[in-house]
């Protein structure tokens, strides 16, 4: 017996180190097969793996990397097996026939940072790891595979090195054979046109500014492209240019270059100077600021642009400086660098008005806080407080608390000291509050409006925060609440959060505002509210502005905001939020039918149709059909005909001809209005409404400018911007300064 089970134990072994090895050249042989390594991105977009890897999901949900090819990811969510085998996760082995391996364990996938792919021409774009196939009508799709293969079919493509094999429905290399994929609709682009450096001439959106051999700047109708130094041509992004042959190669892919286009000169109004640190000096727009070796400022004439060490020199953004040959570069593509000039001197603009509006700092400087919790002043706009309560760092740089540095990448600076703000004098102009929505409740300006356990509104003593799930703190904007530790957190920031105080009834209480009629006009929800489907089908009041109805039919959420009916939250990004629950909607307190123009009533057993000379009429008859002589009306269920007869399936019956619906007591709408907040610069990824090449507002907000002359957020879409440089007005009203109110 001990023999035999001896030799049992031996052919065991010698199947799994057969196995192992067929394993380490199939990993071997894909490896032979790839030409570049390039990672594999998990779907979803936001995780990826080594080349040669597969995606496997873990317990914690997050995703794995397996080392293995078209792996097969176990029940477990911890091991995996390689394609064609089994998992047994009780024996811990991988199965295939009478072959057997070890189960191998996955490590956690990287996070991919989110680039999207701009497909040829520049109209549609494809999310990163994807890569742009052209689909019929001129139009592109996505197929969810990076440098992927695109299939004649123009529906299916397959993966780099891969034929596709149309008639049978696979991507074959060699021996291997794989289901193909099928490519998503692609998203269009917003067109926008690109500057090109200087600031005076301007391409097509989806183009690349080149120089032509005249020194004038020219278009390539490609994004990213790789300029030819012909001064004539141009090759996509990726691609090598072959003078000689007059063609643009990538490896074994060899396609005609592109010729350029002439740019045209920008047609568009000056924009404002970009004030440098400190505001004692200003360079041109589309420039960024950069010291001199004299220690003095200076322009380069880039947008966000890298200020190379040497002092003289920049590269444009994303690229690195080399100064040992006096290029940018960004991996293979390099470009001759940029020289910087003098800044110039800037006229004194207005102080930057801290939170609360009881201390000021000069202009070009941001508030921090000081450890004392006064308002410090950072020497730089839109910057970084770092958690020491003492230095801050330049917009979009760490603070690095162990070395006293600011970090951005591998770039590192001194970081920066902070200085007492000022008080402002009792005589300033007082700053009008921020009325909370509802109107009932108002804050200080800079403060936001969050609701409080009571239902109430509390104030956060910070301008655009982050109101916690607790109902009771608040962080500030652009960082998450941590409840566990009772801190606010952004990347490797901590700070300890604000509790919120009670906001302060308006003590002019504003006139009642109109209700909001849901659609079809049977029913109505409170002004600042949202009408949103019950599970019934009657329509239910969300008590937010602009929200989003949850598929649910019970609850909603905040206006940019997902719901995720799995756990019960409103989603945005890395934040979460309760989700609000709806209440029945109300009917009009006359019974009757509130017609579209808001001011025509039909009866509720009526229909409101257009007449022939302008106005609402009522059709006798719940949803009746208007005929579009917009005289006469049908039953609901059938068809107005040219005889003038409504034909349905119960025959031909004769039109009715509608009455003239009545008119509302005519009555001036008025709101109150909204305090405008300062726009915030680009970088933070909040929002895609843009002010200018440097500022923008989140979404759902209206650029307006500032009686400082910089740019505020009206948070309404399409808003009317107040003359007072402070205030907004809804679309569709006039502001009434005197009465500091919105009129309709």
């Amino acid at each position: 017996m001990k023999h035999w089970l001896d030799n049992r134990l031996s052919q065991v072994i010698c199947r799994m180190r057969h196995a192992l090895l067929a394993g380490i050249l199939l990993t071997l042989a894909y490896a032979a097969f790839a030409d570049e390594a390039v990672n594999v991105v998990c779907p979803g977009g936001q995780y990826q793996c080594p080349s040669g890897d597969t995606c496997c999901r873990l317990s914690s949900g997050q995703w794995g990397c397996c080392l293995y090819a078209h792996a097969v990811c176990c029940s477990d969510h911890i091991h995996c097996c390689p394609s064609g085998y089994t998992c047994n996760v009780a024996n811990g082995t991988c199965n295939r026939g009478d072959l057997l391996m070890p189960l191998a364990t996955k490590n956690v996938a990287q996070p991919v940072e989110a680039v999207n792919v701009v497909c040829p021409g520049g109209r549609y774009e494809c999310r990163s790891g994807e890569t742009c196939c052209k689909q019929g009508g001129g139009k592109y799709g996505c197929c969810p595979l990076p440098m992927a293969v695109c299939c004649n079919d123009s529906v299916h493509c397959c993966p780099k090195g891969y034929k596709c094999n149309v008639a049978h429905g696979t991507c074959t290399k060699g021996e291997f054979n794989l289901p193909w994929y099928e490519k998503n609709d692609a998203q269009e682009v917003e067109l926008q046109s690109v500057v090109c450096p200087g600031g005076q001439y301007q391409c097509p959106d989806g183009n690349t500014c080149c120089k032509l051999s005249s020194g004038q700047w020219g278009c390539c109708p490609l994004p990213n492209a790789v300029c030819c130094s012909d001064g004539q041509h141009c090759c996509p992004h990726g691609y090598t240019c072959d003078v000689s042959s007059g063609s643009c190669h990538q490896g074994e892919l060899v396609i005609p270059w592109e010729e350029k286009n002439l740019a045209k000169p920008v047609e568009i109004l000056p924009e404002p100077n970009i004030v440098c640190p400190g505001g004692q000096a200003q360079c041109p727009s589309g420039n960024t600021c950069c010291r001199l070796a004299s220690g003095q400022w200076g322009c380069c004439p880039l947008p966000s642009a890298v200020c190379c060490s040497d002092h003289i020199h920049c590269c444009p953004h994303g690229y690195t400086c080399d100064i040992s040959t006096g290029t940018c570069s960004l991996g293979e593509m390099t470009l001759p660098w940029f020289e910087k000039t003098d800044a110039n001197v800037v006229v004194p603009e207005p102080n930057v008005v801290c939170p609360g509006g009881q201390a000021q700092c000069p202009s070009g400087n941001t508030c921090c806080r000081l450890a004392s919790g006064q308002w410090g002043c950072c020497p730089l706009p839109s910057a970084v407080c770092c958690s020491d309560h003492i230095h801050c760092c330049p917009h979009g740089y760490t603070c690095d608390i162990s070395t006293g540095t600011c970090s951005l990448g591998e770039m590192t600076l001194p970081w920066f000291e902070k200085t007492e703000a000022t008080f402002l004098s009792s005589d300033s102009v007082p700053v009008p509050n921020i009325v909370c929505p509802g109107g009932r409740y108002q804050c200080p300006t800079g403060s936001t409006c969050c609701k409080l356990n009571t239902g109430a509104y509390g104030c956060c003593p910070y301008p655009l925060a982050v109101c916690c799930a607790d109902h009771i703190h608040c962080c500030p904007h652009g960082y998450s609440c941590d409840i566990s530790t009772a801190t606010c957190h952004l990347h490797d920031l901590s700070l300890p959060w604000e509790p919120k105080k009670e906001a302060a009834l308006l003590s002019d209480p504003a006139v009642p505002e109109p209700n909001i009629v849901c659609p079809g006009g049977q029913a109505q929800c409170p002004s600042g509210n949202t009408c949103c489907r019950l599970a019934s089908g009657q329509w239910g009041c969300c008590p937010l502005p602009l929200a989003v109805c949850c598929s649910d039919h019970i609850h909603c959420c905040p206006h940019g905001y997902t719901c995720d009916i799995s756990t019960g939250t409103c989603s945005l990004g890395e934040m979460t939020l309760p989700w609000f629950e709806k209440t029945a909607a109300a009917l009009p307190s006359n019974g009757g039918i509130i017609c579209p123009n808001s001011s025509s009533i039909c009866r509720s057993t009526e229909t409101c149709c257009m007449m022939a000379k302008g106005g609402w009429g009522c059709c006798p008859g719940v949803n009746a059909v208007c005929c579009p002589d917009k005289i006469h009306c049908c039953p609901h269920g059938t068809k107005c005909t040219k005889e003038n007869t409504c034909v349905g399936a119960a025959g031909i019956l004769s039109m009715v001809t509608k009455t003239k619906a009545k008119e509302m007591a005519p009555k001036v709408e008025t709101v109150p209005w909204i305090t405008k907040t300062l726009a915030l610069p680009l970088g933070t990824k909040e929002g895609n409404v843009k002010c200018d090449s440097s500022h923008f507002c989140p979404d759902g907000n209206t650029c307006c400018k500032l009686a400082s002359r910089q740019w505020g957020c009206c948070p309404l879409p399409n808003a009317v911007c107040c003359s007072d440089g402070i205030h907004c007005c809804p679309h569709g009203y006039t502001c009434d300064t005197a009465s500091g109110r919105c009129q309709k």
